[in-house]
């Protein structure tokens, strides 16, 4: 008997099993499709390559002085991603089973709370974890789009772009498409793009677009889509916009459906499993983590739900605490941010930040919010690297530090973690290299 069964090996299941296995507990961990899951394999890794090569060719493209002449073998490019991506999903699976977990391969079919069934086999588990993730939205009548998987995997770059959806990932996809030489247009419903991020930081992010030549089409809802030579998308009021390929990214949904959780009769929070502080489902020994378990939907917070979990496996009495969970957006500028506004917060530009001026980056700031005592109590960041220097805000809510505490820390010369510094001093009326 295993004391945990793990369905899905995304970042929560591998993490969950590798947790479990440091504790030499007996894991099985079964996945019918990459170890990994969505976000090595077709989300976030990926992405994130394909930003990282549109950042690079546009950084020279628009440095002074620089003169580009360059060719994109895509084919190639995506060889180079996929072998990456296997270097990574294989160490995954080395790291698992030196831990002694059994990687299953196959489709999981939960026949109850401690049996488990793989094509014609059965195993039993003292523990269940249900870490299944999600996929994206798909709407009737919107046929024969991308979504992430295709788009990660193009072996051209579009002459043109249409994006239904101006949330994370149609903006990064689209900013990295842009900067590629594709002609992109986002179209958003909701009255602003990057919907629930705040407005201080998104306005950095829409001017950036429209630098990059990207039509941005808010309060827009798409009807269908209609192919011919093109594809076109159609909206209500008239409006249509054609392009030689379209991306779909509305959102995600959890994965509940196709493995047998209705057998388990849990309580449900609308489409996600609803957990307790223990990530504990209302079944004692099922737990579920990750993207199925409700928002954020976000890689971290699985591996964050998946510590919580192995500690609880494990007899320890752990729970949730989200609130310095930190949330990027790899969009340009980055935007970052943690924690909860207060009534008080300051504000530095990124155009008094030296490091960013050198790499012909102005754009953005940093803000940190506090209370009457001086306490942070989150963080909001458009600025370049704004991903790489959220953990130290992260980590001030965390442990309660002041802003002072955050100033009076030596930062190195020249960084744009400076600017990160520089905010926190006007929290005491003292930045360097700005006035108040």
């Amino acid at each position: 008997m295993y004391d945990a069964i793990i369905i899905g090996s995304g970042p929560g299941g591998y993490a969950a099993a590798i947790r479990l296995g440091q504790r030499q507990k007996k894991v099985a961990l079964i996945e019918k499709d990459k170890i990994g899951g969505e976000c090595l394999n077709y989300g976030c890794i990926p992405s994130k390559a394909l930003i990282e090569l549109a950042n690079s060719i546009n950084y020279l493209r628009e440095m002074p002085g620089v003169s580009l002449n360059y060719s994109i073998d895509m084919k190639k490019w995506q060889e180079w991603k996929w072998s990456m991506i296997n270097r990574l999903t294989g160490g995954v699976e080395t790291l698992c089973k030196g831990y002694g977990v059994d990687v299953i391969r196959g489709e999981a079919y939960i026949v109850d709370a401690t049996h488990v069934k793989i094509g014609e086999k059965v195993i039993e588990g003292k523990n269940l974890v249900i870490a299944t993730g999600s996929k994206p939205v798909r709407i009737k009548g919107i046929d024969d789009v991308m979504y992430n998987r295709e788009v990660l995997d193009l072996d051209h770059i579009p002459e043109s772009t249409a994006i239904i959806g101006g949330g994370y990932i149609g903006v990064e996809i689209g900013t990295a498409l842009a900067k590629l030489g594709s002609k992109v247009t986002i179209i958003e419903m909701m009255p602003s793009i990057l919907p629930g991020t705040d407005q201080e930081l998104v306005r950095h992010v829409e001017r950036r677009l429209s630098q990059l030549g990207v039509r941005v089409m808010t309060g827009k809802k798409v009807l269908n889509t209609q192919h011919g030579d093109k594809i076109r998308v159609n909206m209500e009021g008239g409006e249509y916009v054609e392009a030689e390929k379209v991306l779909m990214t509305v959102g995600r949904v959890p994965n509940t459906e196709g493995f047998g959780l209705e057998n388990l009769k849990l309580e449900m929070d609308g489409r996600f499993i609803k957990t307790d502080a223990h990530k504990r489902t209302s079944v004692p020994n099922v737990y579920a983590i990750g993207d199925v378990s409700g928002q954020p939907m976000l890689a971290h917070k699985a591996y964050y739900d998946a510590d919580i979990a192995a500690d609880n496996i494990c007899g320890m009495d752990s729970v949730v605490e989200y609130r310095a969970m930190p949330y990027v957006i790899y969009s340009d500028p980055e935007i970052a941010y943690t924690g909860s506004k207060s009534a008080k917060s300051t504000r530095f530009p990124v155009a008094a930040n030296g490091r960013s001026l050198t790499m012909n980056e102005s754009i953005g700031t940093f803000n940190i919010y506090y209370d009457e005592k001086g306490i942070v109590t989150g963080a909001g960041l458009a600025a370049p690297h704004a991903s790489e220097l959220i953990s130290e805000l992260s980590l001030a809510v965390e442990s309660g530090l002041m802003a002072m505490d955050i100033g009076l820390t030596i930062h190195p010369h020249p960084t744009v973690s400076e600017g990160v510094k520089e905010t926190a001093e006007e929290a005491y009326g003292k930045p360097l290299h700005f006035k108040i």
